[in-house]
């Protein structure tokens, strides 16, 4: 009968854990490379250089390799423990007895010996795996030998891969121009190192085999020919001990977790425990914002001592409630909030608790585990500990004064309390609206995969923002931005580097993996766009708020319109930055340009640059025409309208309204069909008029759908991240339509 992959792989490693080893041999590690469809030589294991004979070394042709065997994975180039180019019998000889003793003087435990025959010389690739603490399974790919340290050319992803993650690892690699045969050179067997990935990180392959029995595993290097590839050395590295494989989470039931959370975004009563009968604790703040916001449910507040806290009966305790609550906000010290919940099961659905103390302080650790209990045990769901609140416009639920109660389509999760009342505050300036904030704080019980598989299922969201320190549910995570397939999308702030869980000591593809590079290659494979800054995330979110419900058309080539001189020129370079391009206006589309006689000094390239006395042309008509003609030139995916704003409100001439005319134009065009994209830019120097000018018609075309921004590299920016979003899903066959 045969046996499976797994088992080949569970008996190799249970044989190699009962020799004391912490790493499978090389021998071994390439039987089990072959078993899973990686080519790998074969080869002669001897246990003394006494032991080299013409007999024993029977079948292999020279020029053969001899190699040292060892219990503990150690890199054999770094003490001399591989000798190449060996002609005869004598040579292996004395290269087995040389390797020997090198390995003796720096005290690396020798297992015995392996010679074969030694590969043509061809492209050195490095393939590798680990296991993340968090992500789980990850591959990589990169330029090999002893290159790959020294220019870190690797490409990362989580497994399990399919084919197109396999090509764009290798799109995304510099020496990727040496694979496909640069300047004149020969091409190598591409689909080979294809192969060779999916084998290793594919649904099926060598790493799902090895999950719950290895740390790392190196290939390296691989050998790419014209017409195959050889994996030449490999090392498998033991979990300490076996553990059970972690499942691939199952599809999500959109209608069973949009019920599930309803009632903490739609809660239609809310316990607070913490308010003060005197006002001043958060507690009151999160009941009067709440009611200020719309809140139109029962509000109980939960108090020792008082009877009445803001104008509403008081109950002692949790569990004094009359009836259960759909959300309860905890607001006292830490033992005081396990106590509560612990004493009030079936009190409420979602228990948020607000209070520090608990993971995040050094002796908290073992204070959260208790909370977590106490949550279980009373049935109910914990935010945070940790965290500041939810914010749902929807369900008239806040803890921010002084946000608009509008709803819309952007949902954002933070692990910061602090950065999302800067997200809410900021983000409504800019003119993101927003279907919830929620803070997660610990995230000791619901963490961010919970929210995300919410926020994709919620018909409410159509674009979703994180701000992500930890996730412990990584697999689950990606697996739901892989099931998603981008429909949505979705933008990551990270923060919070640790190195906890991302090095394998002994491994090369351990060592280099670094979080940026992990989570590039997540966004790579499920269409995530990643952003550097909070400002970069906001505007990434609003962009995408603008356009996510258009159709999802290419976006690579953009037409800059305005009075910017200078600013235009530099703003070009930030859309090549962005991977934008900015083509010359089409002569047909200059030929009507020209015909409209605009006065001296108008630029007609693009930029399509207008002085003000050009945008006053025909008391301002001029640039609806411009708009026209460059929208219907067919060479433009995206129309950048940019304004100086002081240019036009300080200006003595008030006779026409050339801001108002350029927003009103830009309105209409946008609306016509098979329209390019209109995205608008109002600058401001600052001045009190000028930013009132600035809010007011950013809030008028903001009405109207579209993204505002108040710099041209803002713009860039986040045009950028939106074409890569757009162009994941083209490369996955997503129509426009989709």
């Amino acid at each position: 009968m045969e046996i499976s992959l797994i088992e080949t792989v569970t008996r190799a490693a249970e044989a190699a854990r009962e020799a004391g080893a912490s790493a499978i041999s090389e021998g071994e590690a390439k039987a089990l490379l072959r078993a899973a469809g990686i080519p790998a030589p074969h080869g002669q294991r001897l246990r003394h250089a006494e032991d080299v004979t013409d007999t024993s070394l029977a079948g292999l042709r020279p020029p053969m390799v001899a190699k040292v065997l060892t219990r503990d994975g150690a890199h054999k180039s770094d003490f001399g423990g591989v000798r190449l180019g060996l002609q005869s019998t004598d040579e292996v000889r004395e290269a087995i007895a040389g390797i020997a003793d090198a390995a003796k003087r720096t005290g690396v435990p020798v297992d015995g010996f392996l010679v074969e025959e030694q590969s043509a010389p061809g492209l050195e690739m490095v393939l590798g795996g680990f296991w993340d603490a968090r992500l789980g399974p990850c591959v990589m790919i990169g330029l090999g030998g002893v290159f790959v340290e020294i220019f870190e050319d690797v490409a990362f992803r989580a497994c399990p891969i399919t084919e197109a993650d396999a090509r764009s690892m290798i799109d995304g690699l510099r020496a990727a121009a040496l694979l496909r045969g640069a300047r004149g050179m020969a091409a190598h067997d591409e689909d080979a190192v294809i192969s060779a990935l999916l084998a290793l990180g594919g649904r099926d392959g060598l790493m799902s085999a090895l999950d719950g029995q290895a740390t790392a595993i190196d290939i390296n290097p691989l050998i790419v020919h014209a017409d195959g590839a050889i994996a030449v050395d490999a090392r498998i590295l033991l979990a300490p001990a076996p553990s059970q494989p972690v499942p691939e989470a199952p599809p999500v039931d959109c209608e069973q977790v949009n019920k599930t959370f309803r009632p903490l975004f739609m809660p239609r009563s809310i316990a607070v425990l913490g308010a003060s009968a005197s006002g001043t604790s958060f507690g009151n703040e999160v009941i009067r914002h709440s009611l200020a916001y719309g809140f139109k449910g029962r509000v109980q507040p939960v108090h020792p001592k008082a009877a009445e806290v803001e104008g509403f009966a008081a109950v002692p305790t949790l569990a004094d409630l009359p009836e259960p609550v759909d959300f309860a906000y905890v607001a006292v010290a830490a033992e005081a909030a396990i106590d509560a919940i612990s004493g009030a099961p079936g009190s409420a659905r979602f228990v948020q608790v607000m209070s520090s103390g608990f993971g995040e302080a050094e002796d908290g650790h073992t204070r959260e585990d208790r909370l977590l209990e106490a949550a279980r045990a009373s049935d109910m769901r914990l935010i945070g500990p940790n965290c500041l609140g939810v914010h749902s416009p929807r369900g008239g639920l806040t803890f921010v004064g002084g946000s608009t109660p509008e709803p819309g389509g952007v949902a954002v999760i933070s692990q910061s309390g602090g950065l999302a009342v800067d997200v809410i505050l900021r983000g409504e300036t800019r003119g993101l609206r927003y279907s919830a904030v929620t803070t997660l704080g610990n995230s000791a019980d619901l963490g961010p995969a919970d929210l995300l598989e919410y926020h994709l299922c919620d018909p409410d969201t159509k674009v979703i923002g994180l701000y992500i320190e930890d996730v412990r549910d990584g697999r689950r995570f990606v697996t739901r931005l892989r099931q998603a397939g981008a429909r949505k999308p979705v933008v990551l702030l990270l923060g919070g580097r640790t190195a906890e869980g991302r090095r394998a000591a002994a491994s090369h593809t351990g060592a280099l993996a670094g979080e940026a590079r992990l989570w590039d290659g997540i966004a790579q494979q499920t269409g995530m766009v990643i952003t550097e800054t909070l400002d970069d995330f906001l505007d990434t979110l609003l962009i995408c708020q603008a356009e996510v419900e258009r159709p999802a058309r290419p976006l690579r080539r953009v037409a800059l319109f305005g009075n910017g001189g200078g600013t235009s020129v530099l703003a070009a370079d930030a859309f090549s930055r962005a991977s934008l391009t900015t083509p010359e206006v089409p002569q047909p589309a200059l030929q009507q340009l020209e015909t409209l006689g605009l006065p001296p000094g108008t630029g007609l390239s693009n930029p399509v640059d207008t002085p003000a006395g050009t945008l006053r042309h025909r008391d301002g008509a001029v640039a609806g025409e411009i708009l026209d003609i460059l929208a219907g030139a067919g060479a433009y995916d995206a129309i950048v309208v940019h304004v100086n704003l002081p240019v036009f409100t300080s200006s003595a001439n008030q006779s026409v309204d050339v801001i108002g005319g350029l927003v009103r134009e830009a309105v209409r065009v946008s609306a016509l069909a098979d329209a390019p994209r209109i995205v608008l830019v109002l600058r401001s120097d600052g001045a009190e008029a000028t930013d009132a000018r600035q809010r007011r018609d950013s809030e008028r075309a903001r009405q109207a759908g579209l993204a505002v921004f108040a710099e041209l590299p803002q713009a860039a920016r986040a045009l950028g991240a939106l074409s890569s979003w757009v162009g994941f899903r083209h490369s996955r066959g997503q129509g426009e339509n989709d």
